[in-house]
């Protein structure tokens, strides 16, 4: 007479097993997020024209994910446990995390425009191309009847920056009240600097919805 266990097996074909001595097949322990510094790949890619102080200025907006490498497994991270004790911890729970940045390109007024000039407010935007290769080429402008040496600055596209690999600084965002009504944050890229010896990696830019 057939047992519980031979009627099952039969009707399933599945089988399980238990090792104790046995590895998990992820490769990779949890680990929570927390402040540092990421190798990544630029993966995704977004962007707009705002007003900003009211009107004051105007600025193309780029929004961008990271998407963390496989190389971030020789990085070293710590975070602090419920007890308050600070955990160790190598990259790898972080490989294939994306974390969202923001990058603000301030625009130049026409004649025609009642917006104003905002320079100083582009070293963010400097910084970032010069941290994925793009030069910025220096030239003599004439800015209220002065002549002024100036940096240009180009106008990213969406093949510029789709693939570069970066270092994301990565760190609490500005807390929030969610639907449920409880205070919390996302943990975004702050700035990005320069991967020494990170390859870029090939990424479409279909649907990166830039409206260039």
């Amino acid at each position: 007479m057939a047992t519980v266990n031979d009627m099952f097996d039969s009707v399933t074909k599945e089988q399980s097993f238990y090792r104790e001595d046995a590895k998990s097949t992820k490769g990779s322990k949890f680990a929570p997020y927390t402040k540092g510094e990421y190798f990544g790949h630029i993966t995704e890619v977004d962007s707009k024209i705002l007003d900003v102080k009211g009107g004051q200025y105007r600025a193309r907006l780029f929004t961008y994910t990271v998407t963390v490498a496989d190389e971030n497994a020789t990085n070293e991270f710590f975070y602090e446990d419920i007890s308050g004790k600070m955990i160790k911890t190598d990259g790898k729970p972080y490989i294939g995390k994306t974390f969202k940045g923001k990058l603000w390109r301030f625009l130049e007024p026409s004649k025609e425009d009642t917006f104003e000039s905002n320079t100083s407010g582009n070293k963010g935007y400097l910084r970032f191309c010069e941290t994925i290769g793009v030069e910025c080429p220096t030239e003599v402008r004439t800015i209220d009847g002065s002549e002024i040496e100036v940096q240009i600055l180009p106008a990213l596209s969406p093949e510029a920056m789709l693939g570069q690999p970066v270092t994301a600084f990565v760190d609490k965002g500005r807390e929030f009240t969610n639907k449920n009504g409880n205070k919390t944050f996302f943990w975004d890229c702050k700035f990005c600097k320069k991967w020494e010896g990170g390859n870029m990696k090939d990424v479409s830019s279909s649907g990166s919805g830039i409206p260039f």
